[in-house]
């Protein structure tokens, strides 16, 4: 009996499938997993290829090892930590941050971390050493005390510097945004308080009101959005109103703006405009920020 190469593939593909199909039997009675029935097309798909490839992969699975896996490696019992080097302590203390130097619970430690921490630049963050004024260690109150007076001493002359240059000719931009610039840092350092913080609120009001008057394109949201604040604490509503809403005339697309004029509206009690404005920024479809969105959520659900 002569059998041709046609016959011969016939009885490999039969073959193969037969093969293919008791592999989806007995895996699925065993396993009740529905992948042996992917495996098993592919088997019947790729004939010879795909059963030797499985088969193979199947005894060296059988032939090599599993490692087995050493639970007690894994407990989470604090006394197997082993910790390869030892905390420095004294590097530690150097970088704290501002924020974390008055919670180090000795006053030995809290007063090496000032001393460190004072070594830095802290003119931006004034208001947490004004802070440290109030602590209950004597020696950490004269530090930032110290540190205090030193920073304000350095603002003071650096502001008397610009007002002599502002005096020169106030029709000088770059004179008037430079000094605009340094009473702005100022402010918003939280150093200042009380009678301090007025003086400086109004050689801020004058100086952007001389920039309006002689550049008024080159006022900025950020300078418009610190005038609301300003005049209002100076007393100045009406003033304070009308720089919220030019705010709103110059930049109608920056959320800054609707926020200045809910402020002011806010603060005056007028309940029906700053609702109107709230539908506006709501409908505006501006994206907001974080601090937009609280907003928005907060009064919305009033």
């Amino acid at each position: 009996m002569k059998i041709n190469g046609a016959t011969v593939v016939w009885l490999v593909l039969i073959v193969n499938f037969i093969i293919a199909v008791a592999y989806m039997a007995v895996m699925y009675l065993r396993t009740k997993m529905r992948f042996v029935f992917v495996r098993g097309t592919i088997m019947a798909l790729c004939p010879v290829t795909a059963p030797c490839c499985y088969f193979f992969s199947y005894i060296l699975g059988r032939l090599s090892k599993e490692e087995e896996v050493d639970y007690a490696s894994l407990s989470l019992d604090k006394t197997k930590k082993e910790f390869e080097q030892e905390i420095d302590k004294e590097t530690e203390m150097k970088s704290l941050p501002i924020e974390e130097v008055l919670t180090v619970s000795t006053a030995k430690d809290r007063r090496e971390a000032m001393i460190n921490l004072l070594k830095t630049d802290v003119s931006d963050s004034m208001g947490l050493i004004r802070k440290a004024i109030d602590n209950e260690d004597p020696e950490t109150v004269h530090y930032a005390a110290s540190a205090l007076t030193d920073i304000m001493s350095k603002f003071t002359a650096e502001v008397n510097r610009l007002q002599a240059v502002y005096d020169e000719d106030r029709t000088n931009r770059e004179a008037n945004e430079e000094y605009i610039d340094a009473v702005l840092r100022i402010l918003g350092s939280g150093a200042l308080l009380g009678v301090e913080e007025m003086m400086y609120l109004y050689i801020y009001t004058g100086l952007v009101e001389n920039l309006a008057k002689h550049h008024s394109a080159a006022v900025t949201g950020e300078q418009c959005a610190m005038m609301v604040t300003a005049l209002y604490k100076e007393g100045k509503s009406q003033e304070a109103e009308k720089w919220a809403e030019y705010s709103i005339e110059r930049w109608p697309d920056a959320e800054q703006s609707y926020l200045n004029v809910l402020y002011i509206k806010y603060h005056l009690g007028k309940e029906e405009d700053f609702y109107r404005c709230l539908k506006e920024l709501a409908g505006s479809g501006l994206a907001l920020s974080r601090k937009g969105l609280d907003i928005m959520r907060y009064w919305m659900k009033r």
